[in-house]
Parts: structure tokens; sequence; C-alpha cells
């Protein structure tokens, strides 16, 4: 960062500092710390043990965000709750490099029954607290400081932070302004709140990005105002640019939230992991040889502690949910990154692959080529990826904290790797959590599933694929900007191959998507419930499509379990037999093998659905981590077919709008450590390129200009070449079209069983 820009950046928290030119009040509609009312009255038609479904965002970003400030400025923590609600959203202008200027309207159709804000911890509304509100200091907010950040996106966006975005983090990171930040989103969160209607949850972002590793946490909060903490915990130190380092992120943020939330009566707190598949082997640690992972760093020293069981039980205490979609992908489990855990077959591992291992060399895991045949009519979307170090990356040796891991095609890379590990994926960390457990006595990553957008347009449960408008404001809004681009990096003309200094194609932004939703069970909409569903694990993610699932497990469930389950009625609820719930543990002794009755809704306006597979993670009879796929446990009748490639179509025929199914384990051992979840599919549909690419610009990829693989200002399809599969070389481009297609979904919390430890 040059010295002016850190002159203007000190000068910016003086003033924030030294509080001139207070922020604008929100509008207040209830005292400070006061109760909202009609919190405490039941909801009508509210009943004991029957539980309704909600959906609702568990992650928005807003102008009170560092980045999203800077990519759309144009919306606050209360237009992301009104947008929730159905009011309109606004974006900038397409094209416009001013992202504090609203110029376009967007809607969400559909209500959400329930939305958290978790803007970044760090330097939590400093710029829209300062910048935002004084038209030539917001210039110079934007040339000095924005422009870097926005030309810098792509890095930030993979967790590469670079060191002026990092010096800028540890400038600030204590700056003052976001106690007035946290203070006016918590008085909107409680302005927004509509008991019964439409519930706000107290939250914010952990993010720590550091050494190229992403792993971040949502801190959600229960209750009103009153049992929430003063100030926000962020990642970064003051030392952080010099000093970066990530031994003790999760533990300095676990410590935190106890001490704090012990201080306030009544204080209950959860933390959400998210994109665990961009944290280069870092969310999840492996065991080491004594059967645990690595715990606390010694301070000022590069030694790891073995994980202890009191830290694993603490870490089990906050981590229980995991996000398994956003709109970075999906972290359940990839291709080409199974490791030694999935034991069979798999086939819906293709779904929104940010990275992928896939490079279409010989040397490719075998299941690239199961799965990227060369048609990219029919190939996933992660298979015609040419953003090497980005999207196309190798997985990870020797996975660690602090960096340590390294792309295992290029053991002898220096400084951080972009890679990719099977233990950043979920159901392979759940299943090396059972066998953590033989050692330690508890899982510490045992957690249950949700699903959101991490949107930071402030436009919360956007996520559909139909018009898709991107994440960050003026960053990703244009089709070139979304589908990708012919780059300089080293400066000169793009269309000119012969004047363009490290040309590549340029197309992060398409592994990205809409994100998801999460679902609950829960007997009203109020905070406390929505709150206690996702503690308890009566919670499930969504692609988007609001999809309903249900699973309950026993040793013997009723014949007409399914049946119940469809009338919104739970036996195990209802106590009429002994079970677990989602989230739950299935009781003990065992008798037989369990039973996991699973029931699967469609969303009424998407597409119906086309099977239900059961997931189980287990620890074999040698003690080792294993995962296996019960594919097509309930199934439709009709054949499955693709969408329309002209207009993206999809035949409805027979297909059902519910599935259930009651499935008992051929393979159950009693004195193995296992869980069950369930995953509904829909039937095909397309893909939010495919709707741009194929049916709203119909491109034509054949006419493609052969000397720099860009098409024509004739052809009227200029920025739309990340829609078309280009080989080739100067002179010798060929382009063909794309058609992606997905398959949305929804999965179910696991149903655990933990044996009797001896």
């Amino acid at each position: 960062m040059k010295p002016q820009v850190l002159l203007f950046v000190l000068l910016t928290l003086m003033v924030s500092a030294c509080g001139q030119d207070q922020p604008s009040k929100p509008r207040v509609s209830n005292p400070p710390n006061t109760p909202v009312a009609n919190d405490d009255k039941p909801c009508v038609g509210a009943s004991g043990n029957r539980k309704q479904a909600y959906f609702g965002d568990l992650h928005t970003h807003t102008a009170f965000s560092l980045d999203a400030y800077f990519f759309n400025a144009t919306n606050d923590p209360r237009a992301a709750h009104e947008f929730a609600q159905g009011k309109d959203g606004h974006l900038p202008a397409l094209g416009s490099d001013d992202p504090y200027t609203p110029a376009r309207a967007v809607n969400i159709g559909r209500p959400l029954d329930f939305n958290a804000v978790t803007d970044h911890a760090e330097f939590l509304g400093g710029f829209s607290n300062t910048c935002g509100r004084n038209s030539m200091l917001q210039k110079q907010c934007d040339e000095r400081i924005g422009k870097g950040i926005r030309d810098d996106v792509i890095n930030i966006a993979a967790g590469n932070t670079s060191l002026q975005q990092q010096l800028l983090q540890s400038l600030v990171a204590f700056a003052p302004t976001s106690i007035s930040a946290w203070q006016n989103t918590k008085q909107i969160n409680d302005d927004e709140y509509v008991p019964c209607k439409f519930t706000t949850l107290h939250a914010y972002e952990f993010t720590s990005n550091e050494n190229s590793q992403m792993f971040h946490r949502n801190v959600i909060f229960k209750g009103d105002t009153a049992r929430i903490p003063l100030i926000v915990f962020p990642a970064v130190r003051p030392d952080t640019a010099l000093n970066p380092q990530n031994g003790n992120d999760d533990w300095d943020l676990f410590d935190h939230l106890k001490i704090v939330c012990k201080s306030i009566p009544g204080c209950d707190v959860l933390t959400i992991p998210h994109n665990g598949n961009l944290s280069d082997g870092r969310m999840w640690l492996p065991m080491e040889a004594n059967g645990v992972p690595l715990g606390r760093k010694i301070d000022s020293t590069d030694i790891y502690l073995p994980m202890t069981a009191a830290d694993a039980s603490l870490r089990r205490s906050m981590d229980v949910a995991v996000e398994m979609t956003q709109h970075k992908g999906q972290s359940e489990c990839a291709v080409g990154v199974e490791g030694p855990y999935l034991q069979g077959e798999e086939t819906a591992c293709t779904f929104e692959n940010f990275k992928t291992v896939c490079h279409g060399r010989p040397d490719d895991p075998a299941t690239c080529t199961t799965f990227c045949k060369g048609d990219p009519l029919t190939d996933p979307n992660f298979c015609n990826h040419r953003s090497l170090g980005d999207n196309i990356v190798d997985t990870c040796l020797n996975p660690g904290p602090d960096g340590r891991s390294r792309p295992s095609r290029d053991p002898t890379a220096t400084g951080t790797g972009n890679c990719t590990s099977a233990l950043d994926f979920y159901r392979n960390a759940m299943a090396e959590g059972l066998a953590i457990r033989k050692t330690l006595g508890i899982n510490p990553y045992k957690a249950n599933i949700v699903a959101a957008s991490d949107t930071h347009n402030g436009i919360s449960g956007n996520v559909g694929e139909r018009g898709f408008v991107g994440h960050g404001g003026v960053l990703d809004d244009e089709p070139k900007e979304l589908l990708g681009f012919w780059n300089c990096t080293g400066g000169g003309d793009p269309a000119d191959p012969t004047k363009c200094v490290g040309r590549k194609f340029q197309d992060f932004a398409r592994s990205l998507n809409p994100g998801g939703l999460t679902g609950v069970w829960a007997t009203q909409n109020k905070r406390n419930e929505i709150w206690d569903a996702i503690h308890r694990g009566e919670s499930w993610g969504t692609s988007g499509p609001r999809i309903k699932i249900r699973s309950i497990g026993g040793w013997k469930l009723p014949a007409n379990t399914c049946d119940r389950l469809a009338a919104g009625q739970n036996p195990v609820d209802l106590g009429e037999t002994p079970g677990a719930l989602m989230g739950g543990d299935l009781p003990l002794p065992a008798i037989g093998a369990p039973q996991i009755a699973v029931w699967a809704q469609q969303d009424p306006e998407n597409y119906p659905l086309q099977r239900i597979d059961i997931v189980k993670g287990y620890v074999d009879a040698s003690g080792k981590p294993r995962v296996k796929v019960f594919e097509n446990v309930a199934r439709t009748k009709e054949t499955v077919k693709r969408p329309s490639m002209t207009d993206c179509s999809v035949e409805i025929g027979n297909h059902p709008e519910q599935l259930c199914a009651i499935w008992k384990d051929p393979e159950f051992n009693a004195s193995q450590d296992a869980y069950y979840y369930a995953r509904a599919l829909e039937v095909p549909s397309c893909r939010w390129s495919s709707y741009m690419c194929n049916v709203d610009k119909k491109v034509d990829c054949s006419l493609l200009n052969p000397v720099n693989g860009m098409f024509p200002a004739s052809t009227g399809f200029s920025g739309y070449e990340g829609c078309c599969a280009t080989t080739g070389t100067t002179g010798s481009f060929k382009g063909r079209n794309t058609f992606n297609t997905i398959e949305e979904r929804a999965w179910a919390s696991p149903i655990w069983y933990e044996q009797k430890l001896k």
C-alpha cells in the first residue's frame, strides 16, 4: 500500500474516532434493550409438537461490510431485511464503476421467513460510517481504496488477501466505528423483527483469510438485544499484515465468545463455518498419528499441541452447523477429491464445484474422466474452468494451518498454494470426526447442515437461477464479468494477442452461483424457535429452491411413517416411537439395524423431485473414516431427461411432488459410529449461465475470431466469450457452445449413531 493511502486511512479513522459527522440514526420502533412487542405471545395456530417449515438466509453482506461497501453500497442492513420481506432492493447501473448510486430495482418475489445480516466484523461499518456520509470523502475513499480492492477481487474472493487489504484491515482492526455500526445493526434487526411473520437474527461474520486459507464463520446470537455483546470480534490483529498466521484464529474466536457470553445473562451463541471448500485443508484438520488433529498453537512458536478433549468439546459447542452451499460453491463433495473416504460410486458430486482438480491432464484423478468427457454440451460447468490457480487447482499436500498446504503436483512451490483437500468437504470431515471420537471421547467436528447466499449486494435470499444478478455489485453485474473475458495481466490490448502481456482467460466468476437457503422445522416463527431449530439440527440446506425435507431415525419405525410425515406429523416428536430427529442421536442400545425415514416435497414454484439418496459416514473395522452413498432409496418412475437446449423448458411429466422412503442400513455394525443424512434432488434444470448464454442471448460460438478468441462486434456477442468452450491458440482459436445443467437439491441434517465408549 502506498504511503499516501495509509495516511488517508489513518485520517479517516481520526474522523470517525473523534465522533464528527455522526452516522444517521436508524428508524427506531423500540427503545434500546426493550423486548420486542408480542415476542412473548404465541403465534396464531402454533401448537406444541406440530412444527412448520420456515426458510431464510443466514449469510448476507451489506454496505456495512468493508468489501461490500466498495462493491455495492446501495443497501444497508435495513434494506437487506426489507428486501427479504418483499420490498425492492437496489443495485448500481450495469457497466458502471459507481457502486454508490442505485439504478436498478430487484425483487425477491416470495418473502423469506427469517434473515441474518452477517457483515464482516473486520472494520464493521467503518467506511459506511465515514466515507458514505460525505460526498468529497466518499470520492477520496473510492479513488484511494475502493478501486484497489475492486481490482484485486479475484484474490480476495479466493482467500489470497493482498498485502494492501491486509494492511488496511490491520490498521483498522479495532476502530471505534465498529461499535456504533454493531449497535445500529442490532437496532435495525429489532426494528424489522415482526414476531410470527418475519424473524431477524443478530449476527456477524468472523473472516479469517490468512495464508490463502479461507475459514470463515458466521456468529449468530439467540434472543433480544439485551442478551447480545456490545462488540464484535474481528479475525485480524494490528500485526496481521506483517505476521500472518491462522493457527489459533478459531480458538481465539471460541474463547472470546465463551467468555463474553458468560458475562451476559441469557447470552447464547452458535457459529457456522462456511466455504470449507476454499479452506485449503484448514477448516477440518486431519488426524495425526496419535489419532487426534492439531489443536492450539503455542504463541510465538511453530509448535502445535494435540487437540484436547476440552477443546474438542468447546468446538463442538460452537460449530453446531455447516453451510453446505453458498455462492462460492458447495462443500459436500467434489469430483476427484474423494481421498480415501468414498467407498463405492457417487454420481452427485458434479454440483457447483468451485474448485476442480480436473485439468484435462493424463495424471488427473480417474473420476475426472468419468464426468468430463470433452463434450461441452453435456459436461458439468467445472470441466470448462479456465482460471488456473483460482478454480483449477491441485489436491493439497500435507494439509494444515498457517499455509502449510501445498499443491500436490508441485510440492516445491513456495508461498501459500491454492489447493483443495478431501477434508475441505463436509461428509469426509464428519467421518473424520467419528474416528477422532475413538481417541478423544468426543467428536469435535459433529455439526449439522444449513445453507445461505453470502450475497454482497444486500439482497438476502435472491437465489434464483434465471436472471442471476451476481453477488458483488459493480464487480460481476455484466455478462462479461460473470462469464469471463480475455485479460492482459501485464498490460496491453486483449484483442491483439501480440500486444497483450500475460494474456489469459479470466472466468473466475463463472464458477459462482446464486447460493442457497436454510430451512428449519419450528413450532413458530420467532427468534428463539428459529435459533433453537438450527442449534438442535432440525435444519436443512437447499441450493435455492424451497424444497422441504424431513428425516427421523429409529430401530423400529411405524409402517405408516411416510404417510405421517407427509401429513406434517412426526411420530418421534409425538412420543409414539423412540428415535431421533434430524440432528439427533439414535437411542441406545442398538436394536438390530437403524431405520431412516426420509420425506421430501418439491418447491411448488420450481421443479419436481427426481430421487432421494442417503449418505452414510462410519468408522470401519480398522478405525478408518469412510463414506458410502446409497442412491435412489426413493425415486421417480419417469425417465429423467435434460431440459431443452433451446429454451431451458423442463418436462414435468409425472415426476413426483413428494418422495418418501423408510430405509434400513444393510451394512450396520453396532461397534462402529455412524451418521446418516438424506439428500433430495430435483430433475435437471438449466444453470444460470445456460439461461444467459443459450436462452437470453442465443450465443453462436462458431463465430469466435480465430485470431484472438473473441467475438467481433458485428456478431452482437461481445462479452459473451465465456459461453464457449474455447480451444487453440492465436490464429487457431475455436469455440463450441456449452450447455450446463444442474440438479437443485436439499440436504437434511444427519442422524447420528454414537456407541457407548468403553
